[in-house]
């Protein structure tokens, strides 16, 4: 494996603050009747307290709203072509991708107003995925590497931000997308979305220890809980496969709609909810056990589009992002697993494309 470390001590990012008082905001509900944000009411105790982060990869923008009641608690500037965001709890920050200038901002989820650092990245940091620990950052890059020359991801210490890469496929053509760490951290599961492949990295030695294709614009990934299995999703040709990481083969396939993207598996497993990228915006809910279709459900308005969708660690709620185009008004919609309806709808506070999105059980205080 080889590696590089580099600290981001010597690089910051400007400081900015900017605190957005909002007032009640009317939005469009699916059955595109004009509705106001403070008319939507939650059912019994819900489990959503908390904070809902929302990267605008148009307007270079994050946007943190109260996981609750939509309110939008502030917006920060973290650079163009901001892309997705994850956090680690334990180090108490969110970690912004963003593409066009090769960085992943830091943001400190304690308080507001939001105070942030740069870290150079690159080329192209595109999506992340905490280690469950939340000791690493993992980063898929959409190029490749000077330093592996390859496909590769980077590995983010949240202890002081150094910055290590890895490879991730051996071959030149591809470009690696969505990594997913293992929950015992041995093993970073990497979908390539060029190269139609699925590999499986060990995070110790830096090997590739399998490889899997053709998966057809392999996007996202996620283990089972026990490491046993393992499901992708296919956006080239609208499926979501699993693989037997016994085996290391393919045994299931199942048709889920247009471009599918994120997938979140259920705690008892036995339910995956995937984001369609397709226009309008849906969600694909697959029983695991069966593998069927069980259904689809439009979250948002005609020609809207849908993008990425994040799940509460109690398996109860979705929040998926999705978008109008760049000079539409996109947001976040909730959506009650159990039930699969809609029970909420947010709007972004500006327009561009709404796409990276991450829920934290915590709130930042002022």
């Amino acid at each position: 494996m080889t590696t590089t470390k580099r600290s981001d001590s010597a690089i910051r990012g400007t400081r900015r603050t900017l605190i957005v008082l909002c007032s009640t905001i009317a939005i469009v509900s699916v059955s595109g009747v004009i509705v106001p944000a403070s008319d939507h009411r939650h059912e019994g105790d819900d489990g959503r307290a908390g904070s809902v982060w929302v990267v605008n990869r148009d307007l270079g923008e994050l946007a943190v709203f109260d996981a609750e009641t939509g309110h939008v608690l502030d917006t920060q500037n973290v650079g163009a072509g901001a892309h997705d965001v994850c956090i680690s709890e334990r180090a108490r920050s969110a970690y912004i991708t963003a593409e066009t200038i090769n960085t992943v901002t830091t943001v400190d989820t304690r308080r507001l107003p939001l105070a942030t650092e740069s870290i150079d990245v690159g080329p192209l940091p595109h999506h992340c995925e905490p280690s469950h620990d939340g000791r690493t950052m993992y980063v898929s890059l959409a190029s490749h590497t000077s330093t592996t020359g390859t496909p590769a991801y980077a590995a983010i210490d949240t202890d002081d931000n150094s910055v290590s890469y890895t490879a991730t496929s051996s071959n030149p053509a591809a470009r690696s997308h969505g990594p997913y760490p293992s929950r015992w951290g041995h093993t970073v599961y990497v979908a390539h979305d060029t190269g139609d492949e699925v590999t499986g990295v060990d995070a110790d030695t830096g090997d590739i220890a399998f490889s899997i294709k053709p998966i057809l614009r392999a996007e996202e990934v996620i283990p089972t809980r026990f490491g046993r299995k393992l499901w992708v999703s296919s956006r080239g040709d609208g499926t979501v496969k699993r693989i037997d990481l016994t085996s290391n083969t393919i045994t299931g396939s199942v048709a889920v709609g247009v471009q599918p993207e994120s997938v979140m598996l259920t705690p008892s497993e036995r339910t995956l909810v995937v984001s369609l990228r397709g226009s309008p915006a849906s969600l694909a809910f697959v029983d695991t056990v069966h593998l069927t279709l069980v259904g689809t459900l439009q979250i948002a308005g005609a020609g809207t589009f849908g993008d990425l969708a994040v799940m509460t660690a109690g398996g109860r709620y979705v929040y998926a992002t999705f978008d109008a185009g760049t000079g539409g008004t996109g947001g976040v919609t909730v959506v009650d697993v159990h039930r699969r309806k809609v029970v909420d709808s947010w709007a972004y506070p500006g327009t561009g494309r709404p796409h990276g999105i991450w829920y934290s059980r915590r709130k930042p205080r002022l």
